[in-house]
């Protein structure tokens, strides 16, 4: 009965309805009251049929409470097609995520293999240049195959989004670690399409790198401040690690429960809300973040030589266009 135990526990904390949970389940499950409440107290086992239908209709995902004991844990993956309807609704599901951690006032921690995409969407021709990328570089999308970058085809409906996005994500307490090659992946995304002659002005790459460092000045004074926001509001802290990320981890921290996002497919990512495997993500960041240099409130010499590294390899890209 542990299971249920846990599983009751977790209904009983995140119900928010007016009405009974006790009167709900009754109804959901076409059982009578008492029946309801000896499983609510853990007396009589919920049926495998019950507890799909509870978890169905209340979005519960149940494997987070199972202890697994063949190291299997359960991922969630929503694969990405390309089109601009589908990647307008990735940056929709991304919204919403980042508002359901503002309203249950979630600690991000994001173990930052690349810059956190999130910056990026803080400027229209850096925001606007990632999301053409990925359409034509990573999801091969047909329609933009005979095209080259130029901000003005990006479907502003995405812009616009990706600006709410980087609004959210300013608002949330976040720990970023980041490593000295953090910025590699922008510029080398940069430089390929420089390369293979895909920017349809071939100042648009000189342009991208002028907007690259400024997003590093912006975060530069954000790790200053200790704050995204232009307050007294302490909530961003920045590290940077000498030991080797290896992918883009976020762990999300929060009073209902904590959430693991990894990498995957270059920008997508599978989660998991597995108590398990969501101790053992916190407990490697702590552990990366013992052994990494903090670089934001007065660590004003190792802020300084951090982000004098990464314009140091700007102007490396610059010197080689």
């Amino acid at each position: 009965m542990r299971i249920q135990e846990t599983f009751v526990k977790h209904l009983k904390k995140t119900w928010t309805s007016k009405a009974s949970l006790a009167d709900s389940l009754s109804v959901l499950l076409g059982i009578s009251k008492d029946s309801v409440y000896r499983r609510l107290r853990n007396e009589t086992p919920f049926s495998i049929e019950e507890a799909m239908m509870i978890c169905d209709t209340y979005k519960v995902d149940l494997t987070q409470f199972f202890e697994f004991k063949y190291q299997t844990i359960p991922f969630r993956f929503t694969p990405l097609h390309s089109g601009d309807r589908n990647l307008l609704k990735y940056l929709d599901s991304i919204y919403e995520l980042l508002s359901q951690a503002h309203q249950a006032n979630v600690h991000v921690t994001f173990a930052a293999e690349d810059i956190p995409v999130f910056h990026h969407f803080a400027d229209p021709l850096l925001a606007g240049f990632k999301l053409f990328y990925w359409q034509k570089a990573v999801l091969n999308d047909e329609s933009l195959l005979a095209h080259k970058f130029n901000p003005e085809i990006i479907n502003p409906d995405m812009i616009q989004r990706a600006n709410e996005i980087i609004t959210l994500y300013n608002q949330l307490d976040s720990t970023e670690i980041w490593t000295e090659d953090s910025i590699h992946s922008t510029l080398s995304q940069i430089m390929y399409f420089s390369e293979s002659g895909q920017f349809e002005d071939s100042s648009l790459a000189f342009e991208l790198l002028d907007a690259t460092q400024q997003m590093l000045e912006s975060i530069k004074q954000q790790a200053e401040m200790s704050s995204k926001l232009k307050n007294e509001t302490k909530n961003f802290s920045l590290y940077n690690s000498e030991v080797r990320i290896g992918n883009n981890s976020i762990y999300m921290e929060a009073e209902l429960g904590d959430r693991v996002f990894i990498s995957h497919n270059t920008f997508n990512s599978i989660s998991t809300d597995n108590i398990n495997f969501c101790k053992e993500t916190k407990s490697w960041m702590e552990n990366l973040i013992r052994k990494s240099t903090k670089i934001n409130d007065v660590s004003e010499k190792h802020r300084y030589q951090f982000f004098r590294l990464m314009y140091e390899k700007i102007e490396n890209v610059r010197q080689r266009l």
